[in-house]
């Protein structure tokens, strides 16, 4: 008795974290699921901070915020093809690391060519590859 309800609490557990996570597409070459995502990766460096947020809308449009200023841009191309309408952001006063690590993620975003979701992991690629997780970013 006691193993059922163990498997029934895993089971539960495993389920409602599943729903945290947008839903896989049938096509992911081609269909990315929309929601709220993180930058984990910039090239082959970490972004542990997760101070960066994307929003991919229904729309086709991106928004989010960077370590500094809120941003917004129209995806112009069918995926797994990448390209975004130039970038507009506020323009907040930024410093530091957080402004290094802001310039590389605009320059990342309007040099991009690609974009995929698999595994749970969304990946805009180009010369540097922005790699991402589902979730929200962390407000500084």
């Amino acid at each position: 008795m006691t193993r059922i309800l163990t498997l029934s609490a895993a089971l539960a557990a495993v389920t409602a974290l599943a729903a945290c996570e947008p839903a896989a597409p049938s096509d992911p070459a081609h269909n990315i699921p929309t929601g709220q995502y993180v930058l984990v990766g910039i090239g082959s460096d970490t972004v542990p901070q997760r101070n960066v947020g994307l929003t991919i809308n229904a729309d086709g449009s991106i928004s989010g915020q960077a370590p500094c200023n809120h941003y917004t841009a129209t995806q112009t191309a069918e995926p797994p093809a990448f390209a975004l309408s130039p970038v507009t952001n506020t323009r907040m006063a930024c410093s530091g690391r957080a402004a290094e690590l802001e310039n590389r993620y605009f320059a990342a975003l309007a040099q991009a060519n690609g974009i995929k979701y698999e595994g749970g992991v969304l990946a805009i690629t180009g010369p540097t590859y922005l790699t991402f997780e589902p979730g929200y970013r962390k407000d500084q």
